[in-house]
């Protein structure tokens, strides 16, 4: 399901489509499988890496359990940094402290347990969600498996079939949990994400366009309007003034 990139020492430089990440020496990283990641190493670096293909348990419990936040906003990112607690590295740096143990299944298994009861332990639930957000599904939180894959979907229905439910039960968990159609509160993020790509510079109505999809000036000229209350023209210059 998920690679972790431990760095040890040195740094890491990933790239992930348009991402680019420094992970520098005593953070870790969660890189979801299926995906593209170009890792360059700008020193001497030293990392250890843990490759997961099951759900994280232990004690008879899921790491996402019922204390996982229901209303925390969780930044949706590529490359989920954390920044490695002092026990974790002690765990790590003598992990290959006895070479006749590398070899053993047993031991790995044995380890990879104790590291993900530190990580537990040592950081809160909503820090859970934010780095192991690749792996959070529908039945663990419905809002943040909505917040953290709605722009991996075209439409509504698409990001219904992501969360593996019908689309008539996904409106319905929708509307519980938003309170909102599935179709405006997406057309919403949208627009959110255009004022923030104009008010951090952006300032070409066409490069806007490519990137969100409108093949029309009139087209995204409207969706403004009715989104954002000002043509793109009007957003612009609002900026530009200050």
């Amino acid at each position: 399901m998920v690679r972790i990139l431990f760095v040890m020492s040195g740094s890491l430089m990933m790239e992930h489509g348009d991402t680019v990440r420094l992970v520098t020496s005593k953070q870790y990283v969660c890189l979801a499988r299926g995906e593209r990641f170009v890792t360059t190493a700008q020193d001497d670096a030293h990392v250890v890496v843990l490759s997961l293909i099951h759900r994280i348990e232990f004690c008879e419990q899921d790491i996402f359990d019922k204390v996982m936040p229901y209303d925390t906003v969780i930044p949706t990112e590529a490359v989920p940094r954390l920044s490695m607690h002092p026990t974790i590295e002690r765990l790590l740096c003598d992990l290959f402290a006895v070479p006749e143990l590398s070899e053993c299944a047993r031991y790995h298994k044995m380890k990879a347990t104790e590291l993900f009861m530190m990580i537990k332990v040592l950081y809160t639930p909503t820090e859970h969600a934010y780095f192991f957000q690749s792996m959070i599904q529908p039945q663990d939180n419905f809002r943040v498996f909505v917040c953290n894959n709605y722009d991996k979907a075209q439409g509504v229905a698409e990001l219904a079939a992501l969360a593996g439910m019908s689309l008539s039960v996904f409106k319905r968990r929708f509307a519980e949990h938003f309170n909102d159609s599935v179709y405006h509160w997406m057309m919403r993020q949208k627009a959110l994400k255009i004022f923030t790509d104009i008010r951090d510079g952006e300032d070409s109505t066409k490069v806007l366009m490519n990137k969100y999809g409108f093949r029309h000036y009139t087209q995204f000229s409207r969706f403004c309007k009715n989104y954002l209350q000002a043509t793109p023209a009007q957003l612009i210059a609002s900026i530009k003034e200050g």
